[in-house]
């Protein structure tokens, strides 16, 4: 069945929708489809209560679909999510081994405890998740290479730009959680996005600080990473800027049209969906306050292409990575992101905060 649906999609002719027709779709489906693929997400746990692809990397996919369950809007009580909690407690990350992704796992292990433990209460366990996020801090910080930006593993000869918005995501989900950092750390950053960033307003998947040329050529998902990397670190550097006046400095704003550019390019209607695009798109758009991108509604029309191709089972993809699909398209759905907590804009979490209510369609938490 699955297949057939695939075929569907593949081949279907071309959608003459209007954009209202879309909207209006997006908000009649959208919490159906959040539902079913939240109900999907909890199929592909072990019974040990750890998520995987690829057959490992089990922290990093646990990590990601406790952080997708509770920015979802559910509890660290709920059995899926416990269980998985439970599971990244008991089973620590293997610091000293390098591993092919370590830095994705130990970012995304650090956004899920940021998330769990303001809904933990005073414990053992939370106690243990705070010394977990302030060695994930410690590790990302020590990992981050000389010249900004972050590569797979520990002591970097160079980077990446895909490992770094990860890196940067993991830190600053540690620092709302309480874990203490350098101040150099966002300031390196900083410099690093802004000196990274192409001719086209764009960004690539190497810092091409030899060729600031014409023929430096950005990328889709690369550019969406750098917009959120510069605005999170100028957020959280010590001339912090409020999230509502992030898209107004002038590199992101370079950025943010290049990245509708890249959107015009290549979200092509009834292609096959770029899950972890989106997932960088809408990360982006939210930490910059950004409900359009020039005149594109980009919640409508990437939610209209998910919702379109999920299953009935409310699965998207199959293979070795559907937790990761799976965990993308429902965290786009949700509008969720790592939030730039600053002195200025808000105050540390309660320990035992209920967990955050399911935000209406088409209204981001930024513009409430």
């Amino acid at each position: 069945m699955r297949f057939a649906l695939l075929l569907l999609i593949l081949f279907a002719p071309q959608d003459s929708s209007t954009p209202q027709e879309r909207k209006d779709y997006v908000e009649k489906k959208v919490d159906g489809a959040i539902g079913s693929g939240l109900k999907a997400l909890e199929t592909m746990q072990k019974s040990s209560g750890r998520f995987e692809w690829y057959g490992r990397a089990h922290h990093g996919a646990t990590g990601l679909a406790l952080y997708t369950m509770l920015a979802s809007g559910g509890s660290v009580n709920d059995p899926p999510a416990a269980k998985a909690l439970d599971w990244l407690l008991k089973n620590p990350f293997p610091w000293s081994q390098r591993g092919d992704w370590d830095t994705y796992e130990i970012s995304l292990v650090a956004v899920a405890l940021s998330f769990a433990v303001p809904q933990m209460p005073a414990s053992a366990a939370r106690d243990r998740a705070m010394s977990i996020l302030q060695r994930a801090a410690d590790w990302l910080v020590s990992a981050q290479w000389k010249g900004g930006g972050w590569s797979y593993t520990s002591k970097p000869e160079t980077h990446d730009h895909s490992n770094s918005q990860f890196g940067i995501m993991g830190l600053r989900a540690a620092v709302n959680a309480g874990v203490k950092i350098t101040t150099p750390v966002w300031e390196r950053e900083v410099n690093h996005w802004k000196t990274a960033q192409l001719k086209d307003g764009g960004w690539g998947y190497h810092a091409c600080y030899k060729d600031q040329t014409a023929t430096g050529r950005s990328t889709s998902t690369m550019t969406a990473a750098g917009v959120m990397c510069l605005a999170m670190s100028l957020a959280s550097a010590p001339k912090e800027r409020a999230p509502e006046d992030l898209a107004k400095d002038q590199n992101i704003a370079r950025g943010l049209v290049a990245l509708k550019g890249h959107w015009d390019r290549t979200m092509v209607k009834n292609a096959p969906i770029n899950f972890y695009l989106l997932y960088s798109v809408e990360r982006a758009c939210m930490v910059t306050g950004s409900r359009l991108l020039g005149d594109l509604d980009w919640y409508v029309e990437g939610s209209y292409a998910l919702i379109r191709a999920q299953d009935p089972d409310g699965v998207w993809t199959l293979g070795q990575d559907q937790v990761k699909d799976q965990c993308f398209a429902l965290l786009f759905l949700k509008r969720a992101y790592v939030p730039v907590r600053t002195p200025s804009n808000a105050k540390p979490a309660d320990p035992v905060t209920p967990p955050p209510q399911p935000l209406p369609p088409g209204r981001p938490r930024e513009m409430e």
